[in-house]
């Protein structure tokens, strides 16, 4: 079954043709994911996809004023008349008002264990949201909760069997838990940024941050004497250390036809990251010498931000390097080593890049 987010769109507005035939005011049904790790609330689906006003919007729970009570409550909110003003100041909330709907219904969604997201019922008519309507549009709430656990289910065998590849792969590596974490969430910003000028998805962009830390999953196939050795590698030591891209791949090929996990969206992404974080974009990199934008756009990302984590983490033989220097060396490589574009949208939000460094702060026990 394929869960891709073109594919729950097409199921998010065949319920919205349903409820239009009951209620033919609701001109919009939007869902927004909930990430625990980050308290961060993100545009998921929407119905109708093509004008949504929160394409590729994020924002900290904590800082959403009712929506974090709503989630706190378990309680849903009607509003009879959605005035400019009414739901705030946030980003969202001024989007939401000038889009010019003129009621709204928010549902919180739990699963058995935990907080899910919201669903969003928009109307073009005020004070049409009665217990009647409500309770009615409950019922689709449920439809569509399922519908999204159903989803987020049929990645979870994968999602396992990356997280015990990630683990094995710590074991062998230099990489700590912290890194990984680190540079997967500097990818997901990246990727954020340059989605729509890619033509991509939400969808996409977050599948890049599960997927970035198998990037040298390979590794697990080199030789200790190579993987470990402390000096230079010698031309034959490296060319050997080369083959980790294209068996990492090899790797994750078996584990996703193993499980029979084809059809989870954006799998080839996963492949493309193994096997093509190496490449340059002058074309020198490794190990099909792909140039510019032939190289996967998600492997571009990812090259940057461990790159970056790399430059700016400590590690046993060599000190964190200063955010700027790290940022200067990225410069220096934009155009020969990486895809300026990728290079330009991470430097430009220093911000947040701080905020991902303090949460993932390195392990008081340094990688060996």
């Amino acid at each position: 079954m394929d869960v891709g987010i073109e594919a729950l769109n097409q199921r998010l507005a065949r319920v919205h043709k349903q409820v239009c035939e009951y209620f033919p005011f609701i001109v919009r049904i939007s869902v927004a994911l909930y990430d625990a790790q980050t308290d961060d609330i993100k545009t998921f689906l929407d119905s109708p996809a093509e004008s949504s006003p929160l394409r590729h919007y994020r924002t900290k729970l904590a800082h959403a004023g009712w929506l974090n009570d709503l989630r706190l409550s378990r309680r849903a909110r009607a509003i009879d008349e959605l005035e400019p003003g009414i739901l705030g100041a946030q980003p969202h909330s001024r989007r939401i008002s000038a889009a010019d709907y003129k009621a709204s219904y928010t549902v919180p969604v739990f699963d058995e264990t935990a907080f899910l997201g919201f669903v969003f019922f928009n109307a073009d008519r005020s004070r049409v949201f009665s217990s009647r309507v409500t309770r009615q549009l409950d019922l689709f709430v449920r439809i569509i909760s399922l519908m999204i656990e159903n989803a987020l289910r049929s990645v979870s065998a994968l999602l396992g069997g990356l997280q015990l590849l990630r683990e094995i792969s710590r074991f062998r590596d230099d990489e700590t838990s912290s890194h990984l974490s680190r540079m997967s969430y500097y990818s997901e910003l990246i990727a954020r940024q340059i989605a729509a000028d890619i033509g991509r998805d939400d969808d996409w962009v977050e599948y890049v941050r599960l997927f970035a830390p198998l990037h040298d999953i390979g590794k697990i196939t080199t030789p200790d004497a190579i993987l470990f050795k402390q000096g230079e590698l010698t031309d034959a030591e490296f060319e050997v250390m080369k083959q980790h891209a294209a068996r990492g791949a090899g790797i994750l090929s078996s584990l996703i036809e193993s499980l029979s996990l084809e059809r989870v969206p954006y799998i080839e992404s996963l492949l493309h990251i193994a096997r093509h974080h190496h490449e340059r974009w002058d074309g020198q990199g490794y190990p099909d010498g792909l140039a510019g934008e032939r190289i996967p756009p998600e492997a571009r990302v990812v090259k940057v931000a461990d790159v970056f984590d790399a430059l700016t983490a400590k590690r046993c033989y060599k000190q964190a390097w200063p955010l700027e220097q790290a940022a200067a060396y990225l410069r220096d490589g934009a155009g020969t080593q990486f895809d300026p574009r990728c290079v330009e949208v991470l430097l430009a939000r220093e911000d947040q890049i701080v905020r991902i460094m303090n949460r993932f702060a390195e392990e008081s026990t340094e990688a060996t």
